[in-house]
């Protein structure tokens, strides 16, 4: 079952910020690599 984390906005640079929660739930530190997997039509994203 998904569970939605958070909602972020897009910056005009097409950035987006972690939040806590997700930063927390990844285990994601300054530095960390993180990678964008497309999955049955979804990214996901992943801690690498």
């Amino acid at each position: 079952m998904e569970k939605m984390l958070d909602i972020v906005v897009v910056t005009r640079k097409f950035q987006v910020t972690l939040t806590k929660e997700v930063r927390n739930r990844l285990e994601i530190k300054e530095g960390d690599k993180i990678v964008f997997v497309e999955k049955d039509g979804e990214i996901v994203i992943r801690k690498c």
